[in-house]
């Protein structure tokens, strides 16, 4: 039976609820901004964009839930079978998950307020701009926020291709960890 809280062996369920949320929302969310940034302008556009910047700030919050969460419940130790470069580059892997989404979604969150387009949450709540207009800065953000999501992309094939190994060529508990229960029995 899963957990609430992480233990020894795996991630508690709130862990995977975070880490699996912020995977769908990540993977709407990728495509969605590259259809809405090739539609014309126009008001579907608008209304898409506003859905991307929507999904971006909710990312943003689960991500910084995740590392409270993270801080206050301790991930399960890397098991003593992988090698230290292994163990280094899933650290690396990690924290890179964590910082690059934050710095993506500011980065888009610094294009919109510089480009005085503003951010709501789904038309709910209106977010405050970042910096004043500044239509100079505006394409330095863009292409920024551009780069962030490039590198993010490359990140998330990084992750999904090391999950992969582990569970089909590995077969060690590693991927089963972050897994519910039973979705993955180790053979």
């Amino acid at each position: 039976m899963s957990r609430f809280l992480n233990s020894e062996e795996s991630y508690g369920i709130i862990a995977q609820v975070l880490h699996w949320g912020v995977a769908a929302l990540i993977f709407v969310q990728l495509p969605l901004g590259l259809y809405a940034a090739n539609l014309p302008v126009s008001l579907a556009r608008l209304r898409w964009l506003s859905y991307h910047k929507s999904l971006g700030l909710t990312i943003l919050v689960l991500v910084l839930l995740r590392l409270v969460w993270r801080w206050i419940d301790a991930p399960p130790p890397l098991p003593g079978t992988l090698a230290r470069r292994e163990r280094c580059a899933a650290r690396a892997m990690h924290r890179a998950l964590y910082l690059v989404p934050v710095l993506a979604t500011l980065a888009g969150w610094l294009y919109a307020s510089a480009a005085g387009l503003s951010v709501n949450w789904f038309g709910v709540l209106l977010i405050p701009d970042l910096i004043a207009k500044n239509t100079e800065l505006a394409p330095l953000f863009k292409v920024l926020h551009h780069v962030l999501v490039g590198l993010l992309a490359l990140l998330l094939i990084g992750h999904i291709g090391a999950a992969a190994r582990h569970a089909l060529v590995l077969r060690d508990n590693v991927m089963q960890r972050i897994l519910p229960a039973g979705w993955l029995e180790k053979k």
